[in-house]
């Protein structure tokens, strides 16, 4: 006998099964949480270290290297880039999807400690920055002045800033590219060597 036969003869029985199986849908649609940000964790570690009075090139011999050879061991790595720059190394570490990132951070702490004796002199230590989508920013604002661009920062300082982060939820508050006060001292080599 098949299901069409079946469901002709016996209609209350197949009322029956689609009623349940509206009532479990509809339950399961009320029941169902949705996140508007779930927590997804970043599987990337950056690694800083500055070596001040460096040019590039050195910056890349000297630290970014030894660097490299050391973290190229760390488990369940992807990929490793680096950048060389004046004065500062940067290398960022991707690891496998589902790795567990506060471990890596670990390995790769305990890695950064046995190589730190190898560092030149003047290096810092490494720094180890882990990201994560809560430091990610929710909302940028931007503002302008036609007065005083001078006074804007003072003026973001006592009314934006300060009273945002007094809000419950708020996490930090950042005023990025205001003007900063700055002294330029121009001397004469010839006065200054008499």
């Amino acid at each position: 006998m098949s299901i069409y036969r079946t469901s002709v003869n016996h209609p209350v029985t197949t009322a029956l099964i689609f009623i349940a199986c509206m009532i479990f849908g509809i339950f399961s649609l009320i029941n169902t949480s949705i996140a508007q940000f779930p927590e997804i964790d970043a599987n990337v570690i950056m690694v800083m270290s500055s070596y001040p009075g460096t040019n590039a090139a050195d910056i890349e011999t000297n630290l970014t290297k030894v660097l490299e050879n050391s973290l190229n061991g760390v488990e369940n790595l992807k990929r490793l880039n680096s950048t060389s720059k004046e004065n500062i190394s940067l290398l960022t570490l991707e690891f496998e999807y589902g790795t567990d990132i506060d471990e890596a951070t670990n390995n790769v702490r305990d890695k950064l400690d046995m190589v730190s004796q190898m560092l030149p002199d003047g290096a810092s230590q490494p720094t180890i920055f882990k990201f994560s989508m809560d430091d990610m920013p929710i909302m940028l604002l931007s503002a302008t002045a036609d007065e005083s661009l001078p006074g804007l920062d003072k003026i973001l300082d006592d009314k934006v800033t300060t009273p945002l982060a007094r809000v419950s939820g708020v996490g930090t508050v950042n005023v990025i590219g205001a003007p900063t006060r700055e002294i330029q001292v121009y001397c004469d080599p010839a006065k200054l060597q008499a």
